[in-house]
């Protein structure tokens, strides 16, 4: 066993200098298979197929397609007799969906699931996955108070501390000293409209908000709200409008804006719940474009790993990934390498090689360090907007907030 590790150290190494998905780990001799493991070792996916952030899930299942090709390419070079098989349920980007399809995968005896996307799946399955020792590694979702330590929750992507701190700063910059936060009533906007709310305020800027029902049909009556309490602020270049949304609820947003005189006088800015979104690009660019918009979105490193990735997934789907489409797939590999590692499919014992197959990994996201509540260590997002490109509506990157540094760069 002792001999096997050092050959998936070796050829993490030799991955992150030839910057491959899959290497070899030795030539010659076929490693001996560990023992415990099945031939087929299953990896659940929860994905957000349909509902509010169902172009999301798209690219993301077409990423677990890749990743499942890749890492069974790696296990063949590696000489092992065994197959990861990925197998994926819709969430319908609700809470009561990603539990029910959780409790699929779990009675298929699966105990390692990649996503879901929104902390609220992850909040509503958080007890299931750790009473049944599920391992859950999201690629998306952010809510501070999701941070715990010793469960059995990863998420490979930073907390909405960060990116809290990043929108206070961003609109700081942009001359916001008045803003009216509009946002989703549940965990992941609660938590991020809270960190907000406290960093603008220390910034010295002032603070009103809508809170609205994610279930919500329609938000004619939250949107005229908006209007009022950014009337209150004067409406001038001081004012802003934050919308923490997702898609499908930020297009109903946007598109009622669009006809209110007062809320198209002012700065308008967004999160992740939207960035990269190919839905809204299409059906409210022209709206996104028009008002300004910028939104801030986790940012993976730069490296040639993820430009090859990159290259491949615009050649075979047709699209461009966003952010959490790298981290997903990164997520599926750390925990195929954390099984072999492991040695049997346990994820008592693959929870807690995790962090260590984390520390040493660096993929088409770049290094997916995790700290002790098992998210993700990076502070940099880049600043995205919406741009007219030979009569389409496309995202176009545009700036990045460095943490560290509490400081916005511009692109030039």
């Amino acid at each position: 066993m002792q001999k096997y590790l050092i050959y998936v150290v070796v050829s993490l190494i030799i991955g992150l200098i030839l910057g491959s998905a899959a290497t070899y780990a030795f030539a010659g001799t076929a490693a001996p298979l560990p023992t415990g493991l099945p031939s087929e070792i299953p990896i659940g996916a929860l994905l957000p197929l349909t509902g509010k952030l169902s172009s999301f899930g798209e690219k993301w299942k077409y990423a677990l397609e890749l990743a499942e090709e890749d890492i069974n390419a790696y296990v063949s070079k590696l000489g092992l007799d065994v197959r990861f098989k990925i197998y994926v349920e819709d969430t319908k980007t609700s809470p009561e969906g990603a539990l029910a399809a959780l409790q699929t995968l779990s009675a298929k005896g699966i105990k390692l699931v990649v996503g879901p996307a929104a902390s609220s799946e992850v909040a509503a399955i958080k007890s299931h996955a750790d009473a049944n020792k599920i391992i859950v590694f999201s690629p998306s979702s952010t809510a501070p108070q999701l941070a715990i330590k010793d469960d059995y929750i990863f998420r490979a992507v930073t907390s909405d501390v960060y990116q809290g701190r990043a929108l206070a700063r961003l609109m700081w910059d942009k001359g916001v000293r008045k803003v009216v936060i509009i946002y989703r009533g549940d965990d992941w906007g609660v938590g991020l409209f809270n960190v907000v709310k406290e960093r603008f305020e220390e910034l010295g800027g002032q603070v009103k908000e809508v809170k609205y029902d994610p279930e919500a049909p329609e938000l004619s009556t939250e949107v005229r709200t908006l209007s009022d309490l950014v009337k209150e602020f004067e409406a001038d270049d001081e004012t802003a409008v934050l919308m923490i949304s997702f898609e499908d609820d930020g297009i109903n947003i946007l598109s009622l804006a669009k006809e209110d005189p007062v809320l198209t006088k002012v700065k308008w800015f967004g999160t992740d719940g939207i960035a990269y979104s190919t839905k809204i690009a299409k059906q409210v660019g022209d709206i996104v474009e028009s008002l300004g918009v910028l939104a801030t979105i986790y940012l993976p490193e730069e490296s040639p790993k993820k430009e090859r990735f990159k290259e491949k997934f615009k050649a075979r789907y047709g699209i461009e990934p966003d952010p959490y489409t790298y981290n997903i797939y990164d997520a599926t590999w750390i925990l195929a390498l954390a099984v072999l590692e492991a040695g049997k499919y346990d994820s008592e014992v693959i929870a807690k090689v995790i962090p260590e197959i984390s520390s040493r990994y660096f993929g088409v996201s770049g290094w997916v360090l995790l700290d002790e509540t098992g998210d993700r260590v990076g502070e940099k997002y880049v600043i995205t907007t919406v741009v007219s490109e030979n009569r389409e509506y496309v995202w176009k990157d545009v700036g990045v907030y460095i943490g560290p540094l509490d400081k916005v760069e511009w692109y030039t």
